[in-house]
Formats: C-alpha cells, sequence, structure tokens
C-alpha cells in the first residue's frame, strides 16, 4: 500500500497515529513532512512517501488481514480504540486463539505515547513481550498538550497473547491472561521541592502522586491521569463484553472489597503467581522486582467499582 501527499482515508489515519501525529486522515504536507522525519531517523530513503519499506520499519503490516479491518472503533460504552496490530511474529499465535480467563495491569516506566509503545515492542529484541492494549499518559514535561492522554490503542487481535509477565510461577497465568499497559513513568525521586524519573527528567508538580506512605521504597510516583483512569475503566468493561469467562472480580477488587489495605492489595501474592486464583491484577502481585503498578488512591476507588 502506497500512500502520498493527497492520500486519504483510515490507511492515512492509521499512520499518523503511529507517527504521533494530529489523525485527520488527510495526507497534507504536515503529514509529509513527519513521514521525511521519520525516514530520515531510521535511515530510509527520504521521499515523502510510504511504501514497504517504511510500513516495515513504522511497525505495520499491512499485508495481515487486520489491516483490511477498521483501524478504529468504539465500544458500546463508547471507548475509542485504535488498532495498531504488531507483526505477525511479534505476539503468541503458537496455540491458536485461546481465552484469556484474567487480566494484568502494568505500566511502561517511559513516555507518554502508546503509539511508539507498539513501534517499539517490534523493534526489541526479547521476543514477543507486548500488552493486547496501552493505554497513553502525561507527558511529565508538560510538552504535547498530553495529546496521548487516555488514547487506548490495541496491538494485536483479540484470542492472542503476548508475553507480559515474565518469569512467574505458573505457566498457566502467562498464556491465559491479558494485560493492559499504561504509559506512565513510575516512581520519582525528591529532590528538594523538584521530582525526577528514574531516568532524570524532571516531572511537573501537578504529574506527581504522592502516597503519603513508602509502597516498594518509594512515596512519589509519576500519577495516572484521569482520562487513563476512565480508560482503563472503560476498556475493563469492554473486556467482560469480549472475553466472557475472564473474571474481573476476583483479585484487586475482591481485596479492596473485603476491606484489605490498598497497598497490601497491590503485592505480591501466592495465588496469583501460582495460579490458584485468576482475576484483576497487578505486575507487582505476581512480581517482587516490579513497580508497576502502585495503588494511586484514584485507580484504587475505579477499582472497588468494577
Amino acid at each position: 500500500m502506497l500512500l502520498k501527499k493527497g492520500s486519504k482515508g483510515q490507511e492515512v489515519k492509521q499512520l499518523q497515529s503511529a507517527l504521533g501525529i494530529g489523525a485527520d486522515g488527510v495526507f497534507g504536507s504536515g503529514t509529509e513532512a513527519a513521514v521525511k522525519k521519520f525516514q530520515k531517523d531510521n535511515g530510509l530513503d527520504v521521499d515523502g512517501m510510504v511504501g514497504n519499506r517504511t510500513w516495515e520499519a513504522i511497525g505495520i503490516d499491512t499485508d495481515s488481514s487486520a489491516a483490511s479491518e477498521e483501524t478504529e472503533y468504539t465500544t458500546k460504552d463508547g471507548l475509542e480504540i485504535t488498532r495498531q496490530y504488531l507483526d505477525k511474529d511479534e505476539y503468541v499465535r503458537d496455540y491458536g486463539k485461546i481465552e484469556p480467563l484474567g487480566f494484568f495491569i502494568h505500566h511502561t516506566a517511559g513516555w507518554d505515547n502508546p503509539f511508539a509503545c507498539v513501534s517499539n515492542w517490534n523493534k526489541d529484541k526479547r521476543g514477543r513481550v507486548a500488552t493486547q492494549y496501552v493505554i497513553g499518559g502525561t507527558n511529565v514535561k508538560g510538552k504535547n498538550g498530553s495529546k496521548y492522554d487516555g488514547v487506548v490503542v490495541e496491538a494485536f487481535p483479540n484470542n492472542y497473547l503476548g508475553w507480559h509477565l515474565g518469569k512467574v510461577g505458573s505457566f498457566k497465568i502467562s498464556k491465559l491472561s491479558g494485560g493492559v499497559e499504561l504509559n506512565n513513568f513510575g516512581y520519582l525521586t525528591k529532590k528538594g521541592d523538584k521530582y525526577y524519573t528514574y531516568v532524570g527528567t524532571e516531572v511537573k508538580p501537578e504529574y506527581v502522586c504522592d502516597l503519603g506512605y513508602k509502597f516498594r521504597g518509594h512515596q512519589y510516583w509519576h500519577a495516572y491521569s484521569e482520562k487513563q483512569i476512565e480508560s482503563l475503566r472503560l476498556l475493563l468493561l469492554h473486556l467482560k463484553d469480549i472475553y466472557p469467562k475472564m473474571d474481573l472480580y476476583n483479585g484487586i477488587p475482591k481485596m479492596l472489597k473485603d476491606g484489605v489495605e490498598a497497598k497490601d492489595a497491590f503485592e505480591f501474592n501466592e495465588d496469583a503467581y501460582y495460579a490458584r486464583q485468576f482475576g484483576l491484577w497487578s505486575h507487582t502481585n505476581v512480581r517482587k522486582d516490579k513497580f508497576d503498578c502502585f495503588p494511586q488512591p484514584e485507580l484504587v476507588e475505579m477499582l472497588k467499582g468494577i
């Protein structure tokens, strides 16, 4: 599929979303400039046209069956989701279609752009590491007007999986659990009256969550935004529709409803680790070395209502 200046339609929107620019479906001068910059940055011929080599570098398989589907859709609860599918060898297809029984929440420990996250999964060397969904967040520097905040990207089709849990106690929980990544840097360090990410980027105060106590050794965190949390809520409602066997009641929501303290509900849990109980969990529930996710009060309140 060749796109160039003057092209219009869903494929142009998909391209624009992947490049992190306004997705109006019209290939104009701004899109052409963004394509040329991408081509230059990735060692491609800089002609401003999007052919096979540029599509491949962006991480979109235009020959897959998924490419013929609508690149955007809206759930019955009004959540807009954009498909940017990984290459076929970047998600797990070995077992055929599966029926996920549980779900895990992660955060990326990085910047705000969910499209860039999926593109990077296509390029990394760790194998088929991915979640089905990514939800964009706030830019800690306050740039771009947080244009990705709450934007939901679907990285591969329903009933498949990506390896998103690492080494856990039971292979079954990796195989039979879906996941979502929230674009978020995670824990922060306070120096004087300023806050910094683990890579040294200063964070604007309005994007800081002070838990008032230490969770896994850290009190200050890059806050999950209101839009992110609402998109996650709507996504969980959508999961109930597409995966009827998925248990979103047990795990963290049930513990919170049973009166377990939030910081304890997000801590390591043997029932999750050994797949004795499927449910809605955080990565921290099965990995003592991870920091995603943390019990931000607004996230906790949302999960209580699931």
